[in-house]
């Protein structure tokens, strides 16, 4: 008698038996439910379990190398959660990160913020000085913009003013979400004209 393999026999898996499809559509869901959670009387419980789910899916990545995701998430669409989901992948670098999750972006507000925060904190520095930052993104404001958004403490705003004042209000508007005027002060005329990029 012949052997019959199952059909999905040699399906790449990782995790609990998970296929990357199975990754890609869970992380997907949980970005839908999160958005209808907020009609919930209990939203924050509710969303705080599905961030858990995120971030168990995610994880299971690392066993995934960063190149048969690539592939996937080219064939399906880039998505902003599918380029961060990448970020969790073996062998995975901040560039390629971010090239993809700008990719389909035209317009700042554009961002969605809570796929950015679930960026893999390997790929942040550990130091919270922006010039510091902005040296590993190779002063490119797209991995930059990435790396604040994906970490929850303020940042040190110790760029020169002339590179803070030559910034786009709209990029500002977004570094002044993790600005704290306790641990690094600046320019009132700089957070005025940054705050009009929140309405850009």
């Amino acid at each position: 008698m012949p052997t019959h393999h199952a059909p999905d026999h040699g399906v790449f898996r990782v995790g609990q038996n998970l296929t990357l499809v199975d990754i890609w559509i869970g992380v997907h869901s949980d970005a839908q439910q999160w958005q209808r959670a907020s009609l919930s009387p209990d939203v924050l419980s509710q969303r705080a379990a599905i961030n858990d789910n995120t971030a168990r899916l995610m994880a299971t990545l690392a066993e995934c190398p960063a190149s048969r995701w690539k592939a996937l998430i080219g064939a399906q669409g880039i998505t902003q959660y599918g380029a961060i989901a990448l970020s969790w992948c073996e062998g995975a670098d901040l560039l390629t990160v971010s090239d993809l999750f700008f990719a389909e972006i035209t317009r700042h507000d554009q961002i969605d913020q809570r796929a950015a925060g679930r960026i893999n904190p390997a790929m942040i520095p550990q130091s919270r000085s922006l010039k510091h930052m902005a040296e590993v993104a190779n002063n490119d404001t797209q991995p930059l913009v990435l790396m604040c958004l994906g970490r929850p403490d303020p940042i040190i705003f110790d760029m020169a003013n002339d590179w803070l004042d030559a910034l786009h209000p709209s990029l500002g508007a977004i570094l002044l979400q993790r600005h704290n005027p306790k641990v690094s002060p600046l320019d009132p005329q700089t957070i005025e004209r940054w705050n009009t990029g929140s309405m850009v």
